[in-house]
């Protein structure tokens, strides 16, 4: 267990089909400091052998094994809720092909032991753009990426996502953990509106420690991906009432579907999930109502 300024950390991974890269991130997670026994694996019921790798493998590792692939967000919800009843003061969050490299997470702790805030909820480190600056988010109804130099210093800000991201126990004991029926996709805004709601505070360290490999999105975005993220959007601008977000949302929608017209592959599927989408934010239709896996 990592112990430093009688702080208690676990590691949580949510993994689906990635057994080789998951065995990576597992490494780059003891080589960091975490021990086997802190650190927590979700296993969206993968059929790639995952299971067999981590318990041959790293036998000492909580492997949680679940029924069905509940996604990012039920996976990250379900480790946050084991990681706050063990106790733990923070746990550091990632995903199955990002992970911490050398110097991370001392970049982390050095960083809580000097911020001042004491309403700090989230420390996340910034992974880097192909121009070699640190990437980060800010929140105009939407998502918007902007980039700053490298560097070491704590960045106060209002979005972040949950890759390379340590979390409170105590934004975890006043606001619960994220909302598993987003599935996929606009969780991560939903999380930080609800802690700034709370009063908490989210800061990034624009360090670039943080490797990213991003296989999600290679070969372009999936109709099915599309679906929940457009349906999420609207329905959190919905539900809170949000002009900002739903202003947010049709621009974006307004831009995909310019593309999908002109320039997209699978042009009636894309547009049929669009569709979708729109219809089940309206009438409040959640959770996984696609499976990946079939499409």
């Amino acid at each position: 267990m990592i112990s430093r300024f009688n702080l208690k950390l676990s590691a949580l991974v949510v993994t689906f089909n990635r057994k080789d890269e998951l065995f990576k991130t597992i490494s780059a997670l003891l080589f960091s400091g975490f021990e086997e026994p802190d650190i927590f694996i979700i296993n969206n019921n993968s059929s790639d052998g995952t299971k067999e790798m981590i318990n041959s493998s790293f036998p000492y590792v909580n492997l949680i094994n679940l029924p069905e692939n509940i996604a990012s967000a039920g996976g990250f919800a379900k480790g946050m809720d084991i990681s706050y009843k063990k106790g733990y003061d923070w746990c550091f969050l990632c995903n199955d092909d990002s992970r911490p490299q050398k110097g991370c997470l001392e970049s982390m702790l050095t960083a809580l032991e000097l911020c001042s805030d004491s309403n700090i909820g989230f420390l996340k480190v910034a992974n880097l753009n192909p121009n070699g600056e640190a990437l980060l988010l800010k929140w105009k109804g939407i998502g918007i990426q902007y980039s700053v130099p490298v560097s070491n210093n704590l960045i106060k800000t209002d979005l972040i996502t949950f890759d390379g991201c340590m979390i409170s126990s105590k934004l975890i004991s006043r606001i619960g953990y994220c909302d598993p029926d987003f599935f996929m996709g606009v969780y991560e805004y939903d999380y930080c509106l609800r802690a700034k709601d709370a009063g908490f505070s989210i800061y990034v360290i624009p360090n670039g420690l943080l490797e990213d490999g991003k296989l999600g999105s290679i070969s372009g975005t999936p109709p099915w991906r599309q679906y929940y993220n457009t349906r999420n959007l609207l329905w959190l601008g919905l539900s809170r009432k949000s002009f900002l977000i739903i202003k947010g949302w049709l621009i974006r929608e307004l831009k995909y579907t310019y593309a999908i017209i002109f320039y997209g592959d699978r042009k009636l599927e894309r547009l049929h999930f669009k569709f979708r989408a729109l219809r089940d934010a309206l009438f409040n239709r959640r959770g996984r109502t696609y499976d990946p896996s079939k499409y």
